[in-house]
């Protein structure tokens, strides 16, 4: 990422000791930068070409001279000279750095193993691989181009899309209708800013729209990251190597994770959401909140003055809170509860078993699950209602300070002695760590979930599922914990935030 003040910023997999290019030079000014495969590029405010990370093949070993475009490959390099010339470097198994010598470029990009360029006239010439007529494209008049790993896509001169080459996820249709201002062609995906504001992703595991207007648009190998108009950036998709989660400086006073996606409480008392922007969800309202609680596909967070507010999906009306004023909200699956302020509980949303009908009497606290709801009296016993299948709704006797319930299958509860203890169907095969816990955190997940403590010593603990590293927590001191679907997050004693697990990584935008 190009900051405004002209140095660049990096983020993910930072490869062996001898890649490293997620690390850019220190107090080099650049005009432009791009990611490569394990490699990455940028022009600085002199016009060099300056590259830094894997060399395997020579793709960071930039010529001399003055350039004005730059993109990074897959193992090669492409790069635009002041006279419009097109010259790259690295890899050359299938002329993928046999440019024209032709002075007419006015765009360049390199591809997985092709490169293409942009003339004058408008016409795209390719060259290099074109074993799925990546390098092939049709006959028409452009005025941008984007080479992916085995497709190519343009912007015609009428605004629509075309693109080229393999096509098995979605990624490359002959047209795609509409008006667009930027395309970026990744591996199994590709997105493009629309004219009038907003971007369109689609291939693999996307086909996604985000409502918010955007300025530029970037897709890698199974994510993909903006710029909104307000400068913030933000990414979605695959994070094995946190490549969605760009570093910040934002401090937080808790976090919630929902399902691929995660909401923090700034130190300003702002919301701020990031991950997965389904329906809405990693948009939260402006305004001060004091607290905040990230469901499966909706939201809610409590105003100072005790209203209830929610975004993101709002079938079975789980996004539609009444009025009042409440101490806390609890987003689960498919309903929400809300904790009021003389300890009454509310909730509202799906209630196909009972679970947003809750008992009365008064509360400390509560935590909506999977189709059930459980809360601490304020005598500190817990009662749970809703789906009592595996018995995940009948509370293990004794007194609590709080409860979490997530899995369909299993909630568990810290005691006054600050132990954790769980119940339901897979207690037995998750069994909780012995020690002392000040907060635990059931996963909203179907069947066997992940849970996490955090201990009385500030650090975090998880056990239950790893599928993706969910379970497998950063070292360092905490002072909050939440599980999500596939990721948890946690927040640091510096508040910092920092996730791991599907899609999780160093920390929120």
């Amino acid at each position: 990422m190009l900051q405004s003040d002209g140095t660049a910023v990096c983020w993910g997999a930072n490869g062996d000791a001898d890649k490293g290019q997620a690390d850019p030079p220190e107090d080099v000014v650049f005009t432009a930068i791009t990611a490569g495969y394990e490699h990455t590029c940028g022009i600085t405010d002199a016009g060099d070409a300056r590259c830094w990370g894997g060399n395997g093949s020579g793709q960071s070993t930039a010529p001399s001279g003055t350039f004005t475009a730059i993109d990074a490959g897959r193992a090669h390099t492409c790069a635009l000279r002041s006279d419009g010339t097109a010259q790259c470097w690295g890899s050359n198994e299938y002329g993928q750095l046999d440019a024209p010598e032709d002075p007419s470029f006015t765009a360049i990009t390199a591809g997985g193993e092709h490169s293409c360029g942009l003339h004058e006239d408008g016409r795209v010439e390719c060259w290099g691989d074109n074993y799925y007529q990546q390098s092939t494209p049709p006959d028409a008049l452009f005025y941008a181009v984007s080479a992916g790993t085995w497709h190519t896509c343009g912007i015609k001169q009428d605004g629509s899309i075309a693109c080229w080459g393999a096509n098995p996820d979605g990624q490359a249709p002959a047209e795609v209708e509409g008006s667009y201002q930027a395309v970026s062609a990744g591996s199994k995906h590709t997105c493009a800013v629309v004219t009038d504001g907003g971007s369109y992703c689609w291939g693999d595991d996307n086909g996604y729209w985000h409502e918010f207007r955007v300025i530029a648009v970037s897709a890698g190998y199974e994510h993909d990251c903006w710029i909104a108009s307000d400068g913030t950036v933000g990414c979605n998709g695959g994070n094995r190597n946190g490549q969605v989660s760009k570093p910040s400086t934002d401090t937080y006073t808790s976090v919630s994770a929902g399902e691929g996606y995660a909401c923090g409480l700034r130190t300003d008392s702002a919301l701020a959401c990031w991950g997965r922007d389904s329906y809405g969800i990693a948009m939260p309202p402006e305004g001060a909140f004091q607290t905040v609680s990230a469901g499966r596909d909706h939201a809610c967070g409590v105003r100072p003055d005790g209203a209830v507010v929610c975004w993101g999906d709002n079938s079975q009306g789980k996004a539609f809170p009444p009025r009042g004023a409440f101490r806390s909200v609890n987003a689960g699956d498919e309903h929400t509860c809300g904790l009021r302020v003389d300890g009454t509980v509310a909730c509202w949303g799906y209630n196909n078993v009972g679970q947003a009908t809750p008992p009365e009497g008064t509360f400390r606290s509560l935590s909506a699950g999977w189709e059930y709801t459980c809360g601490v009296r304020t005598d500190g016993s817990v009662v749970c209602w809703g789906h009592n299948h595996v018995e995940e709704a009948t509370p293990l006797e004794g007194t609590f300070r709080s409860v979490s319930a997530g899995s369909e299958h299993y909630a568990c509860g810290i005691r006054t002695d600050d132990t954790v203890i769980c119940w339901g169907y897979i207690s037995g095969q998750a069994t909780p760590p012995e020690g002392l816990f000040q907060m635990v955190s059931v996963s909203l997940t179907p069947g066997e979930p992940h849970i996490c403590g955090l201990g009385t010593n500030g650090q975090v603990t998880c056990w239950g599922n790893n599928d993706y590293g969910q379970a497998t927590p950063p070292s360092g001191s905490f002072r909050s914990v939440n599980a999500g679907r596939s990721l948890t997050c946690g927040v640091r004693t510096d508040g910092r935030v920092v996730c791991w697990g599907y899609n999780g990584g160093a920390a929120p935008p």
